[in-house]
Formats: C-alpha cells, structure tokens, sequence
C-alpha cells in the first residue's frame, strides 16, 4: 500500500502541512531536527513523492533540464554530476539531454523540456558551425519561455539569463606563461572553436603571455579544433612540417589527440615537445605520463549551477547571476624545461 504524507504525519505525530513543507523542500520555520525525523521517517516507510500530483497542484515539476552538447566528453559528465547531485540533495530531478552538436537537436529538446513544465534549464553550448541564427533563435526562444536558465560560460549570453563561468582569459595566460617560463618559445597552439567565447578568450590569454615576454605572436603555430580528440590529431598533422617544442591544446580531450599524433611521428612526451591542456579530466592525472593541465572545477559549477536554478524557481523576484570560479596550474610531467 502506498505511503502518503497523512500516513508520515501520523507516524511523526505532526501535522500534514508541517510534513508536506519539509518533503517538497518549501521554505518554514521547522527546526532542522524535525526536518530530519521526517525525512528518516520517510525513509523508512518507504514514501515516494507523486510528482504528477505536486504538478497538477502546484504547476511545478520539480526538475531542472540540462542541455549538453556530448555527454562522453568528461568536463559535461563531471558538469551533470554535480548539477544532479546539488538536485538530488533538494529532492528535485533531472532530466539530460545531449544534442551531439546539433543546433537543431538544441532547439528541440528546449522545446520538449517546456512541455514537460520544466522548472529550469541548465544549458552548455557548442559553436555555432553551419547556421549561426538558429543558435540566436534559440537563446530567444529561451528568454520567451519566462523560466530560470543557466548557461556554461557567456557564448551568446543575455540577460536575465544566469551563469557559471570562469576566467578563462587568465587560464589561456597562465598556461602559456608556464611553457614560456620553461623556455619554450616556438608553442603551437590547437585551439577550441573560434565562435566559441571561452575558447576566443583561452587564446587572447595567450597572446597576452606571449606579450610580456614582448614575443612576436606566429599565427601558422595556430590550429583551430573543436574540442574533440579527433581535433587533436588533426592539429598535430597540421603541424608536422613547422618548428615546435610545446603544445598547448585549450582542453584535454585534444591533448589526448596530441598525445597520439606525436607519437605517430616517433616524437615524444616531453622528452621532445611538451604539451599541456586545459580542464583537469580524470584521465589527465593517470596518463602514462600525466599531462600538465588548467584545472577548471566543473563538478563545483554543476552544484552551482543547480543551485541558482532551484533558487530562481522558488524566487521569481531574484536578479540574475554570474558566478565565477577560479582556475589552477596543474603541473605534472608533459611539460619540462629547455634550453
């Protein structure tokens, strides 16, 4: 037989509207050792929530969308897993949708979260390659849905649309001042989109190092990839006939793509070129030689990300946010000095 809220109150010795307050996570006055009774209570009765009913009665799901563009790269998985874990502490949901780089994809999927009477979407874009107008519809079609979004970084940003981002001018700057303070001066450069803004400003930080150290900027060291592994195979072709001693590939999954090329032209990591990335994945750390990367706390962003969603839904007065985070040099050994 199915436990209801009645039932949990009367086990607690409290009334219905006390526990309703505690279980859907509404705003009170109730004590946090009340709250926490009732929650083991219904634990152990094994009550669970009709939704379907709280959103006839409430017009609210209760359950946040994200929109990612492919979910086997790890800084989107490590992203989902804490913007799931911040939902499941708020005993809201989460429904994942991957768009496979799909403007189109992107726009349907908005489209179908709207209908489902989502509470917010969390959103992460990829670059505009083919149509640049429909990834303009569709930031317009989101703001004309009056619901709380929060995108990754500022790609395409409006207000009243919030944020999670980084500096990543500065992570592009420190990277590239690390292969300069190792001497290194001849860097290749194997960059993320150029319609992407956090892949434009990685390589304006670059620039920026190569300029107090009054360094004349090579743009034939430059290839555009689109942060796929693939991408960094292909820069590393790319750059087989020019004079490097270091990479920098503006994400990790490239500088595994980097890892390879190098090494299917019988060079290798560092004795010959030292390649650091940029994201901090899992694998960086547990390569046969661990790669020296920007480390960007994506889990953190998810959890903050889930926050400002759940925040905004239960305050519909609240003014957008951005909220930054900070990025670190990881240093490990693909990267060593010169002469």
């Amino acid at each position: 037989m199915k436990v209801t809220i009645t039932d949990i109150a009367q086990a607690a010795g409290l009334s219905p509207a006390t526990v309703s307050l505690v279980l859907n996570n509404r705003p009170s006055r109730i004590s946090e050792s009340t709250k926490k009774r009732i929650k083991v209570l219904a634990q152990e009765m094994g009550y669970r929530p009709n939704f379907a009913a709280v959103n006839l009665r409430t017009s609210r799901s209760y359950t946040i969308g994200l929109i990612v563009p492919d979910i086997r790269n790890d800084h989107y998985a490590t992203y989902a897993k804490g913007l799931e874990d911040f939902c499941q502490e708020m005993n809201w949901s989460m429904i994942l949708c991957t768009t496979n780089q799909s403007p189109l994809r992107e726009k349907q999927y908005i489209e179908a979260l709207y209908a489902k009477n989502i509470d917010g979407i969390a959103l992460a874009t990829t670059a505009p390659y083919a149509d640049n107008s429909i990834y303009t519809s569709n930031r317009e079609l989101l703001l004309s849905m009056k619901i709380p979004i929060v995108q990754s970084d500022l790609t395409n940003y409006k207000e009243p649309i919030n944020a999670v981002v980084c500096d990543h001018e500065k992570g592009g700057y420190i990277a590239t001042l690390h292969l300069l303070s190792l001497g290194h001066r001849k860097i290749a450069f194997i960059t993320g989109p150029s319609s992407l803004e956090a892949a434009q400003s990685r390589l304006n930080g670059c620039k920026r190092a190569f300029k107090s150290y009054n360094l004349k900027w090579n743009d034939s060291l430059v290839y555009e990839g689109d942060y796929t592994y693939e991408s960094g195979l292909n820069g590393i072709d790319y750059l087989c006939d020019k004079e490097f001693t270091a990479v920098f590939a503006l994400n990790d999954s490239m500088a595994y793509g980097v890892y390879n090329g190098l090494s299917k032209y019988n060079l290798s990591v560092p004795e010959d070129i030292s390649v650091i990335g940029y994201d901090d994945h899992f694998l960086s750390a547990i390569l046969t030689v661990p790669l020296t990367t920007i480390r960007q706390p994506v889990y953190e962003m998810g959890k903050e990300a889930a926050r400002i969603l759940i925040h905004a839904a239960e305050h519909p007065d609240t003014k957008p946010v951005i909220t930054s985070f900070e990025l670190k040099l990881i240093v490990r050994k693909s990267t060593r000095k010169i002469n």
